[in-house]
């Protein structure tokens, strides 16, 4: 196969071929190389961070192929803002509440139980294991967000009346 032509910007684009109805012809789709570096620099922890929320894992690779594709249509303005990990995690959560899956998961629960930005820098750094600088790029939010979030979650889960968030939390840990 011959190498694919450069784009104007001088980066190789990403082709995925299109299989239509049977009777009519195969199109080819075009997406920038930029965009195939982003999902494949992602998709695992977004795959793993969607698989603890929802507990299947052909339900989480449905939502994240839908938020890459939200994203796709959306690639040049997000480049354009310079937040482009925030808009493609905003994606990525707007997809896992339209999944309409009853999650019984410890992470979905803890998400019912504390606002959805520390639940998410919880279960990125500290049940998945994510340092604090790549849960950070996976939100698309500075690392000091980051360690407040956490700090915050601590604090949490250090009151006295919050025994369901600590039941939660432990089983999130232990999933």
């Amino acid at each position: 196969m011959p190498p694919a032509s450069l784009t104007a910007d001088g980066s190789s684009p990403h082709t995925t071929p299109v299989h239509p109805p049977l009777g009519e012809q195969a199109i080819t789709v075009v997406l920038p190389a930029d965009f195939a570096a982003f999902c494949q620099l992602h998709h695992e922890i977004y795959q793993r961070f969607v698989q603890h929320l929802l507990g299947d894992h052909d339900t989480a690779a449905d939502v994240v192929r839908r938020a890459l594709g939200d994203l796709a249509a959306s690639w040049t303005q997000a480049l354009a803002g310079h937040r482009t990990t925030a808009i493609a995690w905003e994606a990525l959560t707007h997809r896992v509440q339209r999944a309409h899956t009853p999650a019984n998961t410890p992470a979905s629960a803890l998400h019912s139980l504390v606002p959805a930005a520390e639940a998410d820098a919880a279960v990125l750094h500290r049940v998945m294991g994510l340092s604090i600088t790549t849960t950070a790029d996976t939100l698309g939010i500075e690392s000091t967000t980051v360690t407040s979030l956490l700090a915050t979650f601590d604090r949490r889960l250090a009151v006295g009346t919050a025994t369901a968030l600590r039941a939660c939390w432990r089983a999130a840990r232990q999933a």
